[in-house]
């Protein structure tokens, strides 16, 4: 679909929800999220026991004749070669919310990468996704997705897809220039705000982006607890105390804030604000439980959000 057909059609989309009432349009809204909850339980409770909620088998199921996205759950059988069988029939926006929903299943945000300060800026896509012992990584470049016209592969609006299973690389980035389709384009209409009364957003399938943007760094200090294994941790935070002028810290309150952190959980960037006559500076980070971005050239992780109190 090239650029002017989108634009046409989404002005005739536009046109058609002007004539819908807003109370018709949040009646329809509230109808798709009792059935994107009910969906997503089912997902969830269909893991649990190994089976899958697309298409009613175990998830250890693996057919040629019958692509489902489960196959990409380390199904016996599956190989590259057959991922094309999943991508001609599953779109990006519909393989990137079932992995999200995969992920989120086992543990909320922290295993979807999604951060907008740790993307690479002339990336359109770029997001890391884990589950156990499994990664997946999608990346889309602007040039990618306008279509590489004077090469021989990717001349079409494409992406890229990368699989991991145990670190070991199952699916590269450059083994497939991977097509969008008119379902994908509709999808970017409405997260690119196309769209005047429909908006994109993740809700089950939220990551460490909608963590940060809803919540403010203070919010996320109130919130947080101790991670009992570090290497596990959401979140990061270290803090720079400074007293006010004329005045010192004193050792021993602070050693009492370390044994209260021990004891309670509380982070110490919280248990600082006790501390009378002090200015705290926190800075909240990914913490080493968030997957790095799987970026097709290397990058080092930035961004920090700063509380101060």
């Amino acid at each position: 679909m090239d650029i002017a057909e989108i634009e046409k059609r989404n002005a005739e989309l536009n046109k058609f929800l002007e004539s819908i009432s807003d109370e018709e349009l949040s009646e329809r809204n509230k109808k798709e999220a009792v059935k994107t909850e009910a969906d997503f339980i089912a997902l969830r409770d269909a893991l649990a026991i190994g089976e899958c909620s697309l298409c009613g088998y175990p998830i250890t199921q693996f057919s040629e004749k019958k692509p489902c996205l489960h196959w990409l759950l380390k199904t016996k059988g599956f190989k590259k070669r057959h991922f094309p069988l999943l991508f001609e029939k599953y779109c990006f926006h519909r393989m990137e919310a079932y992995l999200r929903w995969v992920a989120n299943a086992d543990v909320p945000l922290k295993n979807i990468n999604d951060l907008v300060e740790e993307k690479t800026s002339s990336k359109k896509i770029e997001l890391t996704i884990r589950y156990k012992n499994l990664e997946w990584s999608f990346s889309c470049s602007e040039s990618d997705y306008r279509g590489h016209k004077d090469k021989h592969e990717g001349k079409i609006p494409h992406y890229h897809f990368q699989m991991k299973i145990d670190d070991r690389v199952v699916i590269n980035y450059g083994g497939f220039h991977i097509p969008f389709n008119d379902e994908d384009f509709f999808g970017f209409s409405i997260s690119e705000g196309k769209i005047s009364k429909l908006a994109y957003k993740h809700i089950h399938g939220a990551g460490m982006q909608e963590l940060l943007d809803n919540f403010s760094p203070d919010e996320l200090l109130d919130q947080m607890i101790r991670a009992e294994n570090y290497d596990d941790a959401q979140l990061h935070t270290s803090t720079l105390v400074e007293a006010a002028p004329g005045t010192t810290i004193s050792g021993t309150d602070i050693a009492n804030l370390y044994k209260e952190h021990k004891e309670t959980g509380v982070p110490m960037a919280r248990l600082i604000r006790k501390l009378p006559n002090v200015k705290a500076t926190s800075v909240i980070s990914p913490g080493p439980g968030v997957p790095d971005l799987a970026k097709r050239t290397p990058s080092r992780r930035k961004g920090d959000k700063q509380a101060h109190s």
